[in-house]
């Protein structure tokens, strides 16, 4: 049987493809969601957060089930709650059900998000970690692409439960590659217990890189989500072409994303391509509300963000050894889990407020805006924390010589 670490990067790519796939689920249904069960857009940003929210209480456990269990074993389990969850919102009649099953599949997500992670950077931390994990990271914006270029449509032409229901058969495949291929990388050295404490300085790197990784998806999820909304309301496109012209820019990651990755990797400028892609996002974000050709902020911004993401994810294990690996990730997505289905939850309340989506998309440059600043507030503490090593070292090889010379 192959074992190479490319054929486990296309199964953890599966997994993560049916992941992007069932979380579009409610976003891409929303108009469907809203005429037959009548719920405003609080209530459809509330289903959006729930697939990300119970990641607050999962990314500590599901460290702690790996050590016990292994990696695949657990995240086999959370794929089997992802199919349960899905299948609850397939029969469901009302908002709470939906609404339950959705919490159901986002327990299952929660457990892949963190794991699945960790499972790419030990097949990749020696070498091409960037394009492991650009590739990796492909399969979320792939499922979502596909959710918004299949959902609305099986919901027009069939119903909105029948495409809750096919989210589950897609998870279904991904499960079952999962258990005939995936196994873990044999260890180069010998295994070390695993620390059970991070250092203060560790734990706020995770902290910083946890904090730009969460405004960096909130903002991409918000415009995903609302971005058709807006050209419904500006435009008076119809929902379909709407979510198709949406759908373009998390089709173009197919080919940023890697390229971020390859460029991040062999050329070495992954900060010019981490702080100018971010830059490029905030300007594309708010221009959004007010272009003429839509469809170019929306290129714009995928392709900014597809850029920047390989590098913003690589972030944890550019300061985490092995050993700090599974607890420094579960602090690194408690920032992601906790605060990205908050911050969606508000862009909704924005467009309730205000009538219109233009405002959760402004919010949503501003949010990237603030991933800038925290990303700066990153580069400079890894700075700091390398000029502080490389002068203790020069310190102690001083009072050696000085040593040597006395004897």
């Amino acid at each position: 049987m192959l074992t190479s670490r490319w054929l486990m990067l296309a199964v953890l790519f599966a997994a993560r493809l049916a992941l992007g796939y069932q979380f579009q689920s409610a976003g891409s249904l929303a108009p469907f969601l809203a005429r037959d069960l009548a719920l405003d857009y609080a209530q459809v940003a509330t289903l959006i957060g729930m697939f990300i929210l119970p990641g607050v209480a999962m990314s500590i456990p599901s460290g702690l089930l790996t050590q016990r269990f292994g990696d695949k074993n657990v995240v086999v389990c959370g794929m089997a709650l992802m199919i349960i969850g899905s299948v609850f919102e397939g029969l469901a009649a009302n908002y709470p059900s939906i609404l339950f099953g959705r919490g159901l599949s986002g327990i299952g997500g929660a457990i892949l998000t963190v794991i699945m992670s960790k499972m790419v950077i030990d097949w990749f931390i020696d070498r091409d970690l960037f394009v492991g994990l650009a590739v990796f990271i492909v399969g979320w914006p792939v499922g979502i692409a596909t959710a918004q270029a299949t959902q609305s449509r099986l919901a027009e032409g069939l119903s909105w439960q029948v495409a809750f229901i096919f989210s589950a058969v897609l998870v279904t495949l991904a499960l079952l590659l999962m258990v005939m291929f995936y196994r873990s990388p044999v260890p180069t050295e010998p295994a070390a217990p695993e620390r059970g404490k991070l250092t203060r300085w560790e734990i706020g790197m995770v902290s910083l890189a946890g904090v730009v990784w969460m405004l960096f998806n909130a903002a991409y999820f918000i415009v995903v989500s609302f971005g058709p909304t807006q050209l419904v309301e500006q435009a008076g496109m119809p929902v379909t072409e709407a979510e198709s012209l949406v759908s373009v820019m998390s089709w173009e990651f197919i080919f940023a994303l890697p390229l971020g990755g390859y460029l991040a990797a062999r050329l070495g400028v992954a900060n010019p391509i981490l702080f100018g892609a971010l830059c490029v996002s905030i300007i594309a974000a708010a221009a959004i509300p007010f272009s003429v050709t839509p469809l170019l902020p929306f290129v714009m911004f995928g392709l900014a963000l597809a850029l920047a993401a390989p590098v913003i994810i690589a972030l944890p294990a550019e300061v985490l050894g092995a050993r700090a690996r599974r607890p420094g990730l579960a602090i690194y997505y408690v920032w992601y889990f906790g605060g990205t289905p908050v911050l969606i939850s508000f862009a909704g309340l924005l467009n309730g407020q205000v009538g219109s989506a233009s405002a959760s998309l402004l919010f949503a440059s501003v949010m990237m805006a603030c991933s800038l600043l925290f990303a700066s507030a990153f580069r400079f503490c890894q700075a700091a924390k390398f000029h502080q090593l490389r002068g203790h070292r020069a310190a102690r090889h001083g009072s050696s010589l000085a040593l040597g010379s006395k004897q």
